[in-house]
């Protein structure tokens, strides 16, 4: 019976690369020969009981000997191969090619005759002890012993999880994508989401995120919201934000006022960011309490605080443990006293290349906003506001925002261009706009949105004006020129933790077309002595043009470069039966979630580029081990449950295809037609095969991706 790892349905999650994830990851990996143990140990097992000589024993594959090490006890040979992609036992007459079936049953019987001579005329006739002589029901359970001890260990990992506990991220909002379902349904930054279908108390992951994506689109999913005490019942469909990704709502999840904390001692800020250069500077696990005259209570009241000031210097107050001299390592107690240090932290002005670019259509309306009110639909295309040019659609939101909160009872007139009868025409509305307390940038697609208003846009690639004296007209850009490709040029110099800065890379073409917003911001994040090379069409060809960002004057960046804590709460079971609870929900619900995915990648729902191999399995499991060992004990949960459903899905060479096998000669009381066994097994193992290459070129492209 084999085991393979040669495909993994389920999504990578990034974790970042240092030596202590390295080590974190050799815990994964032998977590990951623990759950090959097991399903192979279920075979073993249910082989012994049936009176079945086992004669190899094997985690990994050792084709044409190649083997790291190997053992004889007994009867059976026991090795590590040298192909980590999954394991085998094989057993006396055990084999997938009926053509081969008499000279097996030949040997295996030679194997046990002592040296007598063997009739081939009897070589059907099998060995007592091999497989292929026991009943159609002892071979069932051989057959599925390997899945069903992968299911009951996978009950087992959970429960011992959930007994020590299990730290998870709630849903909570602390971000909204402009043009994404959730900010167009109207949910809010703050909100809290309590119920998914029938799921109380659901976390982020994997409550959220699984149900959102393998969910019925036709129908959607039903939420339970909590807003300022008051509770709120939505119908929310997902859907995809671009061809190739899975549905999404577009929120990000919760973060804490607590500064982050690292294993490897980096600081909370990001390196060259004003938070940085403050004096005194930030400590991790520093909570903010204050910015200037605003009292933080939660994270959303940080985003308020940082856009309401974002032209201006700010004091940021922080509550901070105070480390006790006898501790021995510097390092404050829990319940060490506090002391509150004002830090003040400089503006971060938006570094620009002297280009503004033309604003596309609206690609999105939010519920209950004035722009719903007054009837812009998406497919529109803005012109002016109360009279004014545009500007630049990047800077668009933080300015308009600005003007309503100078004139807070002052109407507009907007004007946008539709299509009527297939004709551009120019539609004018009276809106009262609205009061917005903090910006929205684009969190993982490149919309944008004018929250006066409750808008989202496009951005295209497409120059419409450059700076006089700005990079761009130095570089010889002009109205017009339409941008293929971006990419950062780090300098030669090192990062504080000594790493080299790493080079980024978005096509501005394809489904990736409305990502100049992204870029936008990524100019503002790196360092400033990163140059930005853009590709340019150019007629039939295309140019190369390498250009330095400059400080802007007007436009300002809300956030400072503090990096703050994600929010975690703890799941504990109280009794061995709650545990057990916990622990059938999570079995019951990651054994489904495989057939879902299959189901949704089936029907396009889900992106192929979503298959990972045994790198994502192994990169997973590190990053789990980083979490803990209750963390871990979950992912292996997950992973024993995916695997057993794989492994006993009707499809040749699995163990489900051997069972529908078993099944047919059980009904029709003789095995299934030689050639067709054959023919079977050979689709099975060659789809089996591109299956593993594709998952592993799906790792490789991940990895060069960053």
């Amino acid at each position: 019976m084999e085991l393979s790892f040669g495909a993994a349905l389920t999504p990578l999650f990034a974790a970042g690369i240092n030596w202590a994830w390295w080590g974190f990851l050799a815990q994964g990996c032998l977590a990951l020969g623990l759950v090959i143990l097991i399903h192979e140990f279920g075979h073993f097992a249910a082989a012994k009981l049936c009176g079945v000589k086992v004669e190899k024993f094997y985690i990994g594959f050792d084709p044409y000997g190649l083997r790291l090490f190997r053992f004889r006890w007994g009867e059976t040979e026991y090795g590590l191969g040298a192909i980590p992609l999954g394991g085998y036992v094989y057993m006396l007459g055990q084999t997938d090619n009926p053509g081969k079936q008499a000279e097996e049953a030949e040997r295996a019987r030679a194997a046990a005759a002592e040296g007598k001579p063997v009739d081939p005329e009897a070589a059907a006739v099998w060995d007592p002890r091999s497989y292929p002589a026991q009943s159609v029901p002892e071979r069932m359970l051989i057959i599925s012993a390997g899945v069903i001890l992968n299911a009951v260990t996978a009950f087992f990992f959970a429960t011992a999880a959930y007994l020590m506990g299990v730290e998870f991220t709630p849903t909570a909002v602390h971000g909204l994508q402009p043009g994404g379902v959730a900010w167009e349904r109207d949910l809010h930054v703050g909100d809290k989401i309590k119920q998914i279908n029938d799921i109380p108390e659901p976390r982020f992951q994997p409550d959220l995120t699984s149900n959102v994506a393998l969910a019925d689109l036709n129908k959607g999913i039903d939420l339970k919201i909590e807003r300022e005490g008051a509770t709120l019942d939505k119908n929310i469909k997902p859907r995809k934000m671009r061809p190739d990704y899975p549905p999404s709502l577009g929120i990000a999840g919760p973060r804490l006022t607590t500064l982050a904390k690292s294993s490897t001692g980096e600081k909370p800020t990001v390196e060259g960011s004003p938070a940085r250069a403050a004096s005194p500077g930030f400590e991790a696990g520093d909570e903010v309490v204050q910015i200037e005259d605003q009292i933080i209570r939660s994270y959303p009241d940080v985003l308020r605080a940082q856009t309401l000031y974002a032209d201006k210097p700010i004091k940021v107050t922080v509550r901070r443990k105070v480390p006790t001299t006898d501790s021995g390592d510097g390092k404050a107690a829990a319940d060490a006293p506090t002391t509150e240090v004002a830090v003040t932290v400089a503006p971060r002005p938006l570094r620009t290349l002297g280009l503004t670019m033309q604003w596309g259509p609206v690609v999105g309306v939010q519920d209950n906003s004035p722009a719903s009110a007054i009837g812009i639909v998406p497919g529109d295309t803005l012109k002016t506001i109360d009279g004014e040019p545009l500007g630049d659609p990047i800077t668009a939101g933080e300015r308009f925002r600005r003007k309503q909160a100078d004139a807070p009872d002052k109407k507009w007139k907007v004007v946008v261009e539709r299509q009527v009868d297939g004709k551009p025409r120019e539609v004018t509305f009276d809106v009262m706009p609205r009061a917005f307390d903090y910006s929205e940038p684009p969190l993982s697609f490149g919309y944008l949105s004018l929250p006066s208003l409750g808008v989202a846009y496009s951005v295209p690639p497409i120059v419409a004006a450059v700076d006089t004296d700005g990079p761009a007209a130095k570089a010889g850009l002009k109205p017009g020129d339409v941008l293929l490709h971006f990419a950062t040029v780090p300098s030669d110099k090192p990062l504080e933790s000594g790493d080299k800065p790493k080079a980024q890379s978005v096509e501005l073409t394809g489904n990736d077309s409305n990502n100049w917003p992204l870029c936008a911001y990524g100019v503002a994040l790196v360092r400033p002595d990163t140059k930005i090379e853009l590709t340019v069409k150019d007629g039939d060809g295309s140019r190369k043009v390498t250009l330095e960002s400059v400080e802007s004057k007007t436009a300002f960046l809300p956030e400072r470069g503090l990096l703050f804590q994600g929010d975690r709460f703890e799941r504990k079971a109280d009794s061995l039966g709650q545990a057990f609870g916990y622990a059938y929900t999570d079995t019951r619900d990651s054994m489904t979630q495989v057939y879902r995915f299959i189901h949704a990648m089936w029907i396009g729902q889900i992106p192929m580029k979503a298959v990972g191999g045994i790198i994502t399995i192994a990169q997973q499991a590190g990053d789990s081990a980083s979490g803990g060992f209750a963390q871990l004990l979950l992912f292996l949960m997950m992973l024993s449950c995916n695997l057993a459903v794989l492994n006993f899905l009707p499809f040749p060479v699995l163990d489900g295809g051997h069972m529908v096998l078993l099944i047919y000669e059980g009904i029709f009381r003789r095995p299934p037609p030689e050639r067709l066994v054959i023919f079977l097994n050979t689709i099975g193992l060659v789809c089996l095969l591109g299956l593993m290459i594709f998952a592993l070129t799906n790792d490789v492209l991940r990895i060069s991706k960053g």
